[in-house]
């Protein structure tokens, strides 16, 4: 099947799914007591985001890599003018941080709790990189307004707990 301009709707909804769950769980952690809740809920969102990738991978590209990036690069082409499919790269290299970061939480919990700031920072960096194009910018219509609203959560969020917590 051939990459379609409109997403499945199970691709839609393992994709918001999985940005609720990482919202809520940052919520979570960064309160003053971070809850027992927010690493399980935090990993949740990390399963149902490699669901979301290969659902749309599967349903939109047929499991090709040269699918993908063409698709990549012609959605690219047709909102920056660059005929470039290289975000697929980025977006091969999110997944890479988002299950590299659940698996640290996960196996190393008290190393992983004491991370430099500075590589939190740039976690989130590219969280908000990745969210702000995939929830924002790629997107139409009313999807364009729940991906800012997410992204405020989070700068709600990590701001709020900027005192009291990593």
């Amino acid at each position: 099947m051939a990459a379609t301009a409109s997403a499945s709707p199970l691709v839609v909804l393992t994709i918001w799914t999985a940005l609720a769950l990482y919202a809520a769980s940052e919520y979570g952690r960064m309160r003053q007591l971070p809850t027992v809740w927010a690493r399980p809920v935090w990993l949740l969102g990390g399963l149902v985001y490699l669901a979301h990738v290969a659902v749309a991978f599967g349903i939109h590209h047929d499991w090709s890599h040269a699918a993908a990036y063409a698709y990549t690069a012609a959605r690219t082409d047709a909102l920056v003018g660059l005929d470039w499919g290289g975000g697929l790269w980025v977006n091969y290299a999110f997944t890479v941080i988002w299950v590299g970061e659940g698996l640290w939480w996960q196996l190393g919990e008290a190393h992983y709790e004491a991370r430099s700031r500075i590589w939190s920072l740039a976690v989130r960096a590219a969280f908000l990189f990745m969210i702000a194009n995939g929830a924002v910018i790629f997107v139409e219509g009313p999807r364009r307004l729940l991906g800012v609203a997410v992204l405020a959560a989070l700068v709600w969020i990590w701001r709020r707990g900027a005192t009291t917590s990593r």
